[in-house]
């Protein structure tokens, strides 16, 4: 993340195929996979809309937390799908939209008023 936020998209792309490996998680490799091939043809935001698409793939049968997904709408651009995938780990309860209000993935939403108000229903504070 830390590699991604300095704008080091190779980097962050290499570490999270090497940790999707060393845990044999052969999903999360598959969509690391994807979003290298997309980088490559079209750059970042197309590989974070490659992220996108396959997490909502894999969360047909599997469990995909929510703010996952709405994290790689949010880093293409597409607020109102990430909010969409915000509301829907809302209302699951999700344990990762706990980062809502601090995440730097975020900072893009946080002047929408879509964002203070379920940050209301969060009863978190802004």
């Amino acid at each position: 993340m830390v590699y991604e936020a300095q704008g080091k998209y190779d980097l962050w792309l290499d570490e999270a195929e090497k940790t999707a490996a060393l845990n044999k998680d052969t999903d999360l490799l598959a969509v690391f996979k994807a979003a290298r091939l997309e980088y490559g043809k079209a750059g970042y935001r197309a590989a974070n809309k490659r992220i996108a698409e396959v997490l909502q793939e894999q969360s047909k049968r599997v469990y995909i937390d929510p703010v996952s997904i709405a994290s790689a709408y949010t880093a293409f651009g597409d607020k109102d799908k990430a909010f969409f995938w915000l509301e829907k780990a809302f209302a699951e309860k999700s344990d990762l939209i706990r980062v809502l209000k601090t995440a730097q993935t975020f900072d893009s939403l946080r002047s929408d008023p879509r964002y203070a108000n379920l940050l209301r229903r969060m009863n978190i504070p802004q």
